[in-house]
């Protein structure tokens, strides 16, 4: 009897041993994360705005697809289909634009949520995807211009102002008053549309914009500059804005934004057009368009300027020192390149790097007084100091339209015209072809605006080209009619960042 029992305990000893180890590994199994994520794409199914997007899902959990799961998807705007699934992981819907604009789609699944935002253009190109918004940190309230990227895809930099942008350009006619042959800002927060001339939009402190200088900021409200030129100007008006670099994350998003300006305490300085060359010491050269009101190189408007900055760290352009809310000195950390001479408008320079990395040419626009294109070549020596010769290119490029903001690979010569981003292929043998028509191909439109009404796109411009994972992407900033002013005629405008991938 004793051995019976003594088998009997034994045995549910054994099967308490089992069960306990089975409940550690359904535990263990329950401490397993999981892991869901959803990548978007987008593909085009004509090239003009009426036409259709594919939504593309892609789902997976720990790295393996997710098959026969529902995801949910919405769009502010514009019709949505069911979705359906195409196997391996692999979901899609249809979005049917109402018109040209921006298409906000959210996709999620369990716990997993992830938003993109379509931008439907006029007309796009053969042989180029569908373009959205840059994902990350950049595109906020405020505005956006400047769109650069790095030729490895890596960094974002945008010129930013937590402002309206059409108070910059309407100004004057918000604020005219009769014996002012500009405007008066002392009585122009009661006329119509005065809140784009002196109301801040958009964020101006960390995280987003970390450092943004605030010395003509006061209670959300832009101070402006306290002088008076008799005749001219009661006040004079002051939109400060900084260059930002935002980093790729490896989701895809710019983050961990920096800042490159001057160390200027009211962001008076205004430089714009940014340019690089990467190089193996971890060193980047630079070129940017800026006027210089302590040194006249032949004017008072921009010049082409060069100096060094390490990417993804604050980058300090020079110092600047008030009388009141006068300049008292500018001394700054980057230098004139050295081209044969400065007068007229240089503007929004491009760096051209040979196969050898080495710089061979700085394509330069002026959209102040030609609206026309230049190109200035290196005949001898190095950037920035050889020397240079200037080049007016032809009136293949140069036509009877507004000509701006070029960006050239060695094959192409990317271009702003008019509402529109465009590019010539160039057919020449050597930089010394560069001012004849016969090197140049018939005009490509790669990206077409020109809408005019609210919440729809008016213009592209900017671009930049980027070679990221094998593949070739188009950056630049699109222009957004955001709402009408309280006067018929005037519109808010909004400026962002957007890509498209170049199928060459």
């Amino acid at each position: 009897m004793k051995k019976i029992i003594l088998i009997l305990l034994l045995l549910l000893n054994i099967i308490s041993c089992d069960s306990e180890n089975n409940s550690e590994t359904v535990q263990n199994d329950e401490d397993i994360i999981k892991e869901i994520s959803i990548v978007l794409n987008f593909n085009r199914t004509g090239k003009l705005y009426t036409d259709p997007v594919e939504i593309e899902m892609e789902l997976k959990e720990n790295e393996v697809a997710l098959t026969g799961v529902s995801p949910q998807i919405s769009a502010e705007k514009g019709s949505l289909s069911e979705i359906k699934e195409k196997g391996n992981g692999i979901y899609s819907a249809i979005l049917t634009p109402e018109k040209t604009g921006i298409y906000p789609v959210t996709v999620s699944y369990e716990n997993k949520s992830v938003t993109r935002k379509i931008l439907v253009v006029r007309e796009l190109m053969e042989g180029v995807s569908q373009p959205i918004l840059v994902p990350g940190m950049i595109n906020s309230e405020g505005y956006e211009d400047g769109i650069t990227i790095t030729p490895d895809g890596n960094y974002l930099f945008i010129q930013y102002g937590p402002l309206y942008f059409s108070g910059i350009f309407l100004c004057s006619e918000i604020c005219a008053e009769e014996g002012w042959s500009m405007y008066n800002l002392k009585s122009c927060e009661e006329k119509d549309d005065s809140k784009w001339v002196f109301d801040t939009i958009g964020p101006y402190s960390a995280p987003l914009r970390p450092d943004f200088p605030t010395g003509a900021i006061e209670n959300g409200k832009l101070t402006h500059i306290d002088i008076t030129i008799d005749g001219v100007a009661n006040k004079i008006a002051l939109f400060p804005t900084v260059f930002y670099g935002f980093k790729r994350d490896e989701n895809g998003e710019f983050t961990n934004p920096f800042k490159v300006s001057f160390n200027d305490a009211r962001g008076t300085n205004g430089p714009f057009g940014l340019s690089f060359r990467t190089r193996e010491d971890g060193i980047t050269d630079f070129t940017v368009a800026w006027n210089n009101y302590f040194e006249d190189l032949g004017d008072d408007k921009p010049d082409i300027y060069s100096g060094t900055m390490k990417l993804g760290e604050n980058t300090n352009l020079g110092d600047v020192a008030y009388n009141g809310d006068m300049f008292a000195s500018i001394k700054p950390n980057v230098k004139p390149v050295n081209f044969p001479s400065h007068d007229g408008v240089q503007g929004n320079p491009s760096l051209y790097n040979n196969e050898n990395g080495k710089i061979t040419s700085i394509w330069t626009d002026d959209e102040q007084v030609t609206h026309d294109i230049s190109v200035y070549i290196l005949k001898s020596g190095s950037y920035p100091d050889g020397e240079w010769e200037k080049l007016v290119l032809p009136s293949k490029i140069n036509t009877e339209a507004s000509e701006s903001q070029p960006y050239f690979t060695g094959k192409r010569l990317y271009l702003n015209r008019d509402t529109h981003i465009s590019y010539h292929e160039y057919l020449g043998i050597s930089p010394e072809d560069y001012d004849k028509d016969s090197s140049w191909g018939d005009e490509v439109t790669v990206i077409k605006g020109g809408d005019f009404e609210v919440g729809t796109i008016y213009g592209m411009g900017e671009p930049t080209i980027a070679n990221y994972n094998g593949k070739t992407y188009l950056y630049f900033a699109y222009v957004e009619i955001r709402s009408p002013g309280e006067t018929a005629g005037r519109y808010d405008l909004d400026l962002g960042a957007a890509f498209l991938e170049i199928k060459e």
